[in-house]
């Protein structure tokens, strides 16, 4: 009994979440669309588990947009929910420039997580983003430590 009603709240939770996460995505496409003024319709998200999305975009990706299938973005399930957001937000900016130039400035998407980040408050997380250029480049410890620590 114990274990059916564990089952019953888990069940509850993940899907008051994920309810919760798929309203949320219409005020991400939003924030994209803003930050880079191209307009769209949205694309569809798609959680997939990590091997799938290791088949899907490459196996050090934890999500992508890839130009044959333009209609989709495929994110790992289960990652953070800030994670998932900023990650979005990229995207969704690759997905909305490639739809309309045909062509991606990736500099553009890495701006439009930063700001997304920061006005979340993600200040920390902000700053990582920008001096990695997203994910795009690598910096050392001792350079994490410094950025954290400046204002």
């Amino acid at each position: 009994m114990k274990l059916i009603i564990k089952l019953i709240s888990l069940s509850l939770i993940m899907i008051s979440s994920y309810t919760f996460s798929e309203s949320n995505y219409g005020s991400l496409f939003s924030f994209a669309e803003n930050r880079i003024e191209i307009k769209g319709t949205a694309p569809n998200i798609i959680f997939s588990s990590n091997e799938k999305i290791g088949e899907v975009c490459s196996d050090e990706m934890i999500a992508c947009f890839r130009s044959d299938k333009p209609s989709n973005i495929y994110i790992q399930a289960g990652l953070e929910v800030d994670l998932i957001n900023a990650t979005l937000v990229g995207l969704m900016s690759d997905y909305l420039q490639f739809n309309v130039n045909k062509n991606i400035d990736y500099l553009k998407s890495c701006n439009a997580q930063v700001d997304y980040l920061l006005s979340s408050f993600k200040v920390n997380k902000a700053k990582i983003y920008k001096a990695t250029a997203c994910g795009r480049k690598t910096i050392s410890h001792k350079e994490m430590e410094v950025l954290l620590a400046s204002k």
